[in-house]
């Protein structure tokens, strides 16, 4: 029976501490490692997993490699040296007790330890979760803050051509309206002319009537 390790005791083996422990056995399982949990989903290590994270580490310390091919050549590397010994069914975890055939599943220190890597991973994938979420709220601000500034000198620009405009047609009734009093104005002029030529000829009509009057007495 293989020996199945708790998660201290992986860090222990791969001189790690328990948020890289976390970091690498997620990457492993995105890319379709499978690792051992238990009903309440606590992981278990067995000696596979463990030779896998410790190729994980030391191929990610080499340059020019990037992790995600840090753990494709992992697997490759792993799966080349496997064992004929595979796990077929779900294993215990085993301690060394003076009862050599007693079995353990995890002792209430260590499901208590492992429940609060559970929660603490919970809460720093919830940290992160709204750290996005606080991220794309902040880049919907600053972009309606730039429409809203777009906007802003739209209307500007609206009310500058506006009054410009309202200065034009201002400029446009003055000049009318000079046009239409220099009308009245002539119009009147033109009456008044005409009423002193009516003033004139009636004189020069009276005057002439007048004289012709006067014959009368010669």
């Amino acid at each position: 029976m293989s020996e199945m390790y708790s998660p201290r005791d992986a860090q222990k083996m791969l001189k790690i501490n328990s948020s890289t422990l976390r970091k690498y056995a997620n990457i492993l399982e995105k890319h379709g490692y499978h690792i051992h949990r238990n009903t309440r989903g606590h992981r278990g290590f067995f000696d596979q997993d463990v030779n896998i994270l410790r190729q994980l580490i030391e191929f990610s310390k080499q340059e020019d490699m990037t992790l995600e091919h840090s753990v494709e050549a992992a697997m490759a590397s792993v799966s080349e040296q496997k064992k004929s010994d595979t796990v077929s069914g779900p294993v215990e975890i085993t301690n060394d007790l003076e009862d050599p055939n007693e079995l353990l599943v995890m002792s209430e220190e260590e499901i208590a330890r492992s429940s609060e890597e559970n929660r603490a991973e919970s809460q720093t994938e919830s940290v992160q979760k709204t750290d996005e979420r606080d991220i794309e709220l902040a880049r919907n601000h600053y972009e309606l803050l730039e429409r809203i500034e777009h906007l802003e000198r739209i209307n500007l620009d609206l009310i500058k051509l506006l009054k410009e405009k309202a200065v034009r047609e201002a400029y446009l009734e003055e000049k009318i309206n000079q046009i239409a009093r220099f009308v009245d104005r002539s119009e009147q002029l033109m009456v008044e002319r005409s009423k002193l030529m009516e003033e004139e000829v009636r004189l020069q009509i009276a005057a002439a009537q007048q004289k012709k009057w006067w014959q009368w007495w010669k």
